[in-house]
């Protein structure tokens, strides 16, 4: 796979990327064996995964997630993750709220001096209205808000609106298709505040792999004039029992102008233990 970090590399990147998501779709259209799938969802960013439908008799599902390691001996350093996520959907409506945090933090064992190397902030809300009741077509409003400072990322907002087509692969795997404009907001270390309105496309893949297995992935590409970024989430959730899952979770975020002594790229994997309710 290419470099995301190497230099004019995002197309191939996404082509990548792409190419892995459409190999992945095939090997979920396979018929399952072992009934329907009763696993819960996940998404790494957002928390809760934005095409399941809400239960029969209930209006608002959610999901929580959370990990903490602590390493010490020869190194010392604690690592946190936690996603929060809400999500209603109507006959025609849909809204999702997310909430997340990671975090990394270091202690030099010489000095004993602590320092965080990564603390991820994000919150997200978006919403949906289809245009009938088969839920394919549809626009939508979304607004987000992102902090990494100690990877050069001070803050960045952005708020748009688009529309998009939900596939319906088969029963239980959705694959969510957007395409539209927004207008951000984002500050870097060392630069100026830069304002801009880009161009996005995102997608969103949920389903079953078995009867206790699911796959998620998650994409945002956003470009403009000084703005350019692509944000990807990849989740395999293991549903152990009753509401009460493990997921293991890879995040790549991509910066096409960094800040200056910044890489252009991220990464996090994470396992989460995590429930729904």
């Amino acid at each position: 796979m290419p470099d995301p970090a190497a230099p004019n590399t995002l197309p191939q990147y996404l082509e990548s990327m792409l190419s892995l998501l459409l190999i992945q779709t095939s090997l979920l259209l396979t018929p399952l064996s072992g009934g329907t799938s009763n696993a819960s969802s996940s998404e790494p960013l957002d928390g809760v995964t934005a095409q399941e439908e809400a239960k029969p008799g209930h209006t608002w599902s959610g999901t929580a997630d959370v990990a903490i390691t602590d390493v010490s001996g020869n190194s010392e350093s604690s690592n946190a993750a936690v996603n929060l996520g809400l999500r209603w959907e109507g006959e025609l409506d849909a809204v999702g709220l997310g909430v997340h945090y990671a975090g990394v933090r270091t202690t030099d064992k010489l000095t004993g001096d602590a320092s965080t190397t990564t603390r991820l902030y994000q919150y997200d809300l978006d919403y949906n209205r289809f245009f009938s009741t088969e839920k394919n077509l549809y626009g939508y409003l979304n607004g987000a808000m992102r902090q990494d400072e100690p990877n050069g990322l001070q803050q960045r907002t952005s708020g748009g609106l688009g529309g998009g087509y939900r596939f319906h692969i088969y029963e239980g795997g959705d694959l969510n298709l957007e395409g539209g404009a927004s207008y951000v907001s984002e500050n870097k270390i060392g630069t100026v505040n830069e304002t801009s309105a880009v161009g996005r496309a995102a997608f969103n893949f949920v389903g079953p792999w078995t009867e206790h297995l699911q796959f998620t992935a998650t994409g945002e590409y956003l470009s403009g004039t000084t703005i350019e970024s692509y944000v990807q989430d990849l989740g395999l959730t293991w549903t152990f029992s009753d509401n009460w899952r493990l997921t293991l979770s890879q995040s790549i975020a991509w910066d096409g102008n960094p800040s200056p002594g910044f890489s252009t790229t991220d990464r996090r994997w994470n396992l989460l233990i995590g429930t729904s309710f």
